[in-house]
């Protein structure tokens, strides 16, 4: 017989305490024999159809509980009764949903079907799912926070499947009619027999491509070699898990690669995606075989020491979880939007999953014995991939939500922790599970926002009343009474009706309608509880609400009616006395919330007469909602452009680009002249070759360019120079040199500034005598020799002394620049950040910045009410909304706004420098800014144009999105809402259909 296709390394374990080195195995038989078979029906099934399968042998098995006189042809319409109910009450909507919810929406519809309610199996199934609750080691943590891990689906859809297939397996050994009517329905599809022995389900070809079970029992009466052969097998197939998990991660890698998550990036076409979800799917079929593997494995290791097999079911659990959640996260890269729900998850699903995996370790550490070596060095393998995957996904991750990022961190150290941690004590585990536990409500849509203030009273006293009767069953080993004095089902059945209807509905967790602002009521009742407010806005600005004027709170909602959930799915007996009133009111009250938020995204109606707009099917509401924060920005960029202005003083150079930026035609010689000016009035003479300017430094002629008096000229002052006069007798006699100076200087504050000085002295002698007695005397003008430059002095000057003030001038014309960016940087930074500015009326940028991010939290706040079921699904609607590519704007310390103009004075001013000293060395803007990640190519400032430019592409590719959910809604390709509101309603509403069919005990 063949393993996984690995090579399964062959080693020693240490024996356990408990065994001998020659002593028997004993196994429980029937306990494999199930397990082979869930292993075989796992294996085999798959998809919504595959899903329906199990449902229908779950409700069979109902009806034959309930029905124990019940023939074969009975049981099998039963399931045909079943299947049609199926058909015809699923709609698309449902097979959109994540497949643990489609199972539960599955059991909704079995217990509608009569002739199985009351069936022990059914108050089971129910209880381990809408029911389930987190206990501890020696402690419960709080029931809600475990409530709301609903993204790690699962492990509850791999329970669920085991129980099933387990009591097929039961219930067919002992009952040949049941036995008739599946293997009628399934077994002969399937090629399984329920009631087949372990050497038969042992034999089957599939099992025998993941197990060797003759090899392990051939050992029965040497525990210590059944150990090493099932131990073996064990690692072999977690290291195979390992090898896959290592693929899956490349192939995030390089799925992430091929379409990154930025806008303009390549969109994958539906033939990439249906090629990633068949993928998947082939994947996916590997994955469930080696959990049925390791399941089966767990058990024989379990046979010979109980402790090592949990430890084998803990380890596989988790490993399974984790490829499992990183195979079907693959899909959404290469996704186009909601579908294939079934394949696919979200990135927050595939979080949840992963902590899920990790929190399911923590029994594995339990009990006082540490894992062995092998299995540790495992675990480590799948740390490091976990690690990998968080690598891989980080700017994912942190585009669609920052948080989770950091949330991977926090994740991967309690894993660290964990492996780390040896013969763990029950409290230290508890606290471990209290961490992983809080890093699970962050995975929640709901986040803990609930808890502020006066909100924290009545979210306190909700919780409280949870905490006593859910999971009282399990805390005390009592049934919880259905009335009485102390702790009982009615009262706190009504109290929780109550705290979803009533107390959801009023302060302090409800914004009022009016009477306050939007950013008040989002700062302090959050998205959720500003519903009605939001709506009361949408009214007065023409959106059709249909009078909606209470909403409640759908945190606090979602809080009460999950805790009733659960209280009814634990005791469905009681909720059955109860009558279907108050669930019905829970019920309507969630789906108030629903209908409540699906007014925010309804689709455009035409207008007869006029126009197609650009985004013909989303509401103008949310158009409207969207181009006041545009308007707003453009306003900004303006305020900005008068703040530049003011700094350039009339000049039109970029005192944001380089010293070396260049400069229009003609403020620049494109080479030297023939001739050279008087820098007076004297005559223009040829130019020497050694005398250059043409090739100054641009920074020179950038600073020409840009101030009004800093023109660079070249020209000579010639004539004599050392003139003196001496008398001889009556003779005045006046000798002096003949000087040649050319200079390249530029107008600075007034002065004239000698950046380049040629300059030739020519001894000349005696240049004029006169006589006291009026005696002819010979006398000439300077003049006279500077004509004779061509003919005589211009080939002496080839030796000319030569000043070079070049690097000083360019350095001051290099401040200059530098230091009209940094002012520029330093006054926006100051008056978007100064909430008091003297001039209230033209310093505006803090008034504006405000406006703008007070009009993008509004906006943000409505889509995430109106498309939260596409906003789960379209990662790029996400990344434009709420992610780090989101339009700018300042809001939970990312500051889209200020931050890159913080980072600009930065990079020209010494820290806290006002006004701003330059640094040493200057950089350009956006060297090394993060948070727009924008380069534009501009004469103005780039910061600025950034923040527009960013405006405009992020927010039309959210109304492209919008628009696009708003057609599908138009449609009726999908309905919208919360998804966690969704779920809790289909929990309660599964719960409900359960009790409802469940007899009542005089």
């Amino acid at each position: 017989m063949a393993t996984v296709g690995v090579a399964v390394a062959s080693f020693a374990v240490a024996p356990p305490a408990a065994a001998n080195d020659n002593g028997p195995v004993t196994m429980d038989e029937q306990v494999l024999r199930e397990a082979l078979f869930t292993m075989h029906m796992r294996g085999r099934m798959s998809g919504a159809e595959g899903y329906k399968d199990l449902m229908i042998s779950y409700g069979m098995l109902a009806y034959r509980e309930r029905n124990p006189q019940s023939t074969a042809r009975q049981m099998i319409q039963h399931g045909v009764v079943l299947r049609n109910h199926y058909n015809s009450q699923l709609t698309a909507n449902d097979l959109e949903r994540p497949a643990f919810q489609f199972m539960m929406k599955l059991l909704e519809l079995t217990a509608q079907v009569p002739g199985a309610g009351g069936a022990s199996i059914v108050k089971d199934l129910l209880e381990s799912t809408a029911g389930q609750q987190l206990q501890n080691y020696g402690s419960m943590v709080d029931q809600i926070t475990a409530a709301q891990a609903h993204y790690s689906w699962h492990q509850h859809l791999h329970q669920t499947q085991n129980r099933i297939w387990q009591r097929v397996a039961r219930v067919a050994l002992v009952d040949s009619t049941f036995l008739e009517a599946w293997n009628s329905e399934f077994g002969v599809r399937y090629n399984v027999n329920p009631a087949g022995t372990t050497e038969d389900l042992s034999a089957d070809p599939y099992v025998e491509t993941w197990l060797n079970t003759n090899a392990i029992l051939l050992n029965q009466h040497n525990d210590k070699k059944w150990l090493e052969e099932a131990m073996g097998q064990v690692t072999g197939l977690l290291t195979a898990i390992n090898g896959r998990v290592d693929g899956y991660n490349e192939a995030v890698r390089q799925l992430a690669a091929q379409y990154p998550l930025t806008n303009g990036a390549p969109r994958p076409e539906p033939v990439a995606y249906q090629a990633a979800v068949q993928r998947a799917s082939t994947a996916q079929d590997w994955i469930d075989g080696a959990a049925g593997a390791l399941n089966v494995l767990a058990h024989l290791v379990g046979f010979a020491d109980k402790r090592k097999g949990e430890i084998v079911a803990g380890v596989g659990r988790s490993a399974v979880q984790i490829a499992t959640a990183i195979n079907q996260y693959l899909p959404t890269i290469a996704g186009l939007g909601l579908s294939q729900a079934l394949t696919s998850m979200s990135t927050l699903a595939l979080t949840g999953n992963v902590l899920g995996a990790i929190s399911a370790l923590l029994p594995v550490f339990g009990g006082g014995n540490t894992p062995e070596q092998q299995i540790l060095d495992e675990l480590r393998s799948l740390r490091a991939e976990v690690g990998q995957l968080r690598e891989n996904m980080n700017d994912r991750f942190d585009r669609i939500e920052r948080g989770l990022t950091t949330m991977y961190t926090d994740m991967m150290n309690e894993f660290e922790t964990i492996i780390n941690l040896q013969r763990a004590t029950d409290a230290q585990l508890t606290r471990i599970n209290e961490r992983l536990a809080g890093l699970t409500e962050r995975v929640d849509m709901w986040g803990l926002t609930i808890l502020r203030n006066q909100q924290q009273d009545v979210s306190g006293q909700i919780r409280s009343r949870i905490n006593d009767v859910v999971g009282f069953k399990a805390e005390t080993g009592l049934e919880l009474p259905y009335h009485g004095d102390g702790e009982n089902y009615a009262s706190y059945a009504r109290e929780l009706r109550e705290d979803a209807r009533d107390r959801a509905l009023n302060g302090p967790v409800v914004a009022p309608r009016t009477g306050i602002t939007t950013a008040d009521a989002l700062t302090s009742y959050g998205t959720y509880g500003s519903i009605a407010h939001l709506l009361a806005q949408a009214s007065a600005k023409g959106l059709p609400t249909q009078g909606v004027t209470a909403v409640r709170d759908a945190e606090t909602w979602a809080l009460a009616a999950t805790g009733y959930q659960m209280l009814m799915a634990q005791n469905p007996e009681h909720a059955a006395r109860l009558g279907t009133q108050v669930t019905a009111e829970v019920v309507s009250s969630g789906e108030q919330i629903q209908e409540a938020v699906r007014l925010f995204s309804a689709p455009r109606e035409p207008v007869e007469g006029e126009p197609t707009p650009q985004y013909p099917f989303m509401n103008d509401y949310l158009h409207g909602l969207v181009m006041a924060y545009r308007i707003t920005v453009v306003e900004m960029v303006k305020r900005m452009a008068e703040i530049r202005d003011e700094i350039r003083q009339g000049g039109k150079h970029d005192p944001f680009g380089l010293p070396e930026q260049p400069v229009p035609a003609g403020q620049k010689p494109t080479g030297d002249p023939a001739t050279v000016p008087s820098c007076n009035s004297g005559p223009a003479l040829s130019r020497p070759s050694d005398v250059e300017y043409a090739d100054l430094e641009q920074a020179l002629w950038v600073a020409q360019y840009g101030r009004s008096d800093s023109a660079i000229t070249l020209c000579h002052e010639s004539g004599w120079t050392n003139v003196s006069t001496h008398r001889s007798g009556k003779w005045e006699i006046t000798r002096a040199d003949l000087q040649f100076s050319f200079k390249a200087r530029q107008k600075w504050d007034g002065n004239q500034r000698i950046i380049r000085e040629w300059t030739k002295v020519i001894p000349l002698g005696e240049v004029c005598r006169t006589h006291d007695d009026g005696l002819p005397g010979a006398c000439r003008q300077s003049s006279q020799d500077v004509a004779k430059w061509d003919s005589t002095y211009k080939a002496q000057f080839g030796n000319a002394t030569f000043i070079d003030n070049e690097k000083a001038e360019t350095d001051r014309a290099k401040k200059w620049l530098h230091q009209q960016g940094g002012d520029y940087y330093t006054k926006v930074h100051e008056e978007l950040t100064n909430p008091h500015p003297q001039d209230p009326r033209t310093q505006t940028l803090y008034a504006l910045n405000k406006k703008a991010t007070e009009q993008a939290r509004h906006y943000t706040a409505v889509v995430k009410l109106g498309f939260g079921t596409a906003l789960s699904q379209d990662e790029l609607m996400g990344l434009n909304l709420v992610g780090t590519n989101r339009a700018p704007y300042d809001l939970d310390g990312l500051n889209l706004i200020t931050g890159p103009f913080e980072h600009a004075r930065n990079n020209y001013c010494v820290a806290d420098s006002n006004p701003c000293e330059l640094k040493g060395t200057i950089t350009k803007p956006l060297e090394g800014e993060k948070l727009l990640n924008c380069v534009h190519a501009v004469t103005l400032d780039p910061i600025a144009a950034c923040i527009e430019g960013l405006m405009y592409y992020r927010t039309d590719i959210l109304y492209e999105r919008m628009n696009f959910w708003s057609e599908k809604i138009k449609n009726e390709e999908y309905v919208e809402g919360l998804p966690a509101v969704e779920a809790i309603l289909q929990a309660v509403r599964t719960a409900d259909t359960v009790a409802r069919s469940t007899p009542v005990t005089p």
